[in-house]
């Protein structure tokens, strides 16, 4: 379900969430399937969290997919995309009022990536519910979760107990620098 799908910042695709943990969530990739732990210390987004930047207004990302949806008639997205222009001429025709300045053609690659990922994997239905009590339970816990395991504990400043002086010429002991030449032999 689109709802519980996210991605994770510094790996590929996209992954759905399974479980949840104290310090980690259990998430399946929706690549190849397989299920791993995904960290505190690790980027995640829930996809339904995620807008992109328009000239007047941001768009949901699920928005964003419904329109292409439509657009492709259900198919995945055919566009070459090591050609930035094709890329951008594309999205106009899914968000005609994106910001150029702060959408970059990688964005556009990675959410046709992301939209071909959900087609191949079934998941066609971008409409987030709207929240009923059930509903928003289940969605607040899920989102506390996820914000749980994306707090990164910033290490702690060791402090020495007690503080002494220190000197800032070297601690070894001091030596002469005269060396001692023998006469006569």
């Amino acid at each position: 379900m689109f709802k519980d799908v996210l991605s994770i910042g510094g790996k590929p695709g996209l992954y759905k969430l399974i479980s949840h943990s104290k310090n980690y969530i259990i998430v399946e990739s929706l690549i190849d399937g397989k299920r791993m732990p995904s960290y505190q210390n690790e980027k995640v987004s829930l996809l339904r969290d995620i807008v992109m930047y328009g000239n007047t207004e941001e768009k949901k990302l699920n928005e964003l997919f419904k329109t292409a949806f439509e657009l492709s008639k259900g198919e995945k997205i055919t566009v070459d995309i090591k050609n930035n222009v094709a890329l951008q001429e594309y999205f106009v025709q899914i968000f005609p009022d994106f910001d150029r300045d702060r959408i970059y053609p990688n964005d556009i690659k990675k959410f046709i990536n992301w939209y071909n990922l959900l087609i191949d994997n079934k998941i066609t239905d971008f409409e987030i519910e709207p929240e009923s009590a059930e509903n928003a339970d289940e969605a607040k816990e899920t989102e506390k979760e996820v914000k749980k395991v994306e707090k990164v504990e910033k290490p702690k400043a060791i402090v020495p107990k007690a503080t002494k002086k220190v000197s800032t010429k070297s601690a070894a002991p001091k030596q002469s620098t005269r060396v001692a030449v023998k006469k006569g032999s």
